[in-house]
């Protein structure tokens, strides 16, 4: 029998530019382990106005803005 866990990070409340980042890279993450193998890249920038540049690159890159206000404390 396959056991079900809860996802810790489904528990917590994020402003919605950081789930979807999150709700991405998990996506992504599970679907690599069922492929067998990935590559992946994350990274993060500060810009103006304290704003976060979240890059995800997984074949194609993914681009969210975050807000100063969105970061998770």
């Amino acid at each position: 029998m396959r056991e079900t866990n809860i996802s810790l990070t489904a528990l917590r409340v994020y402003s919605a530019p950081v789930r979807s980042a999150l709700d991405l890279i998990e996506s992504l993450l599970v679907e690599g382990i069922k492929h067998g193998h990935f590559d992946y890249s994350i990274t993060c920038e500060t810009g103006t106005g304290g704003r976060r540049l979240l890059i995800v690159k997984a074949g194609k890159s993914h681009k969210f803005t975050i807000t100063e206000p969105d970061v998770p404390e």
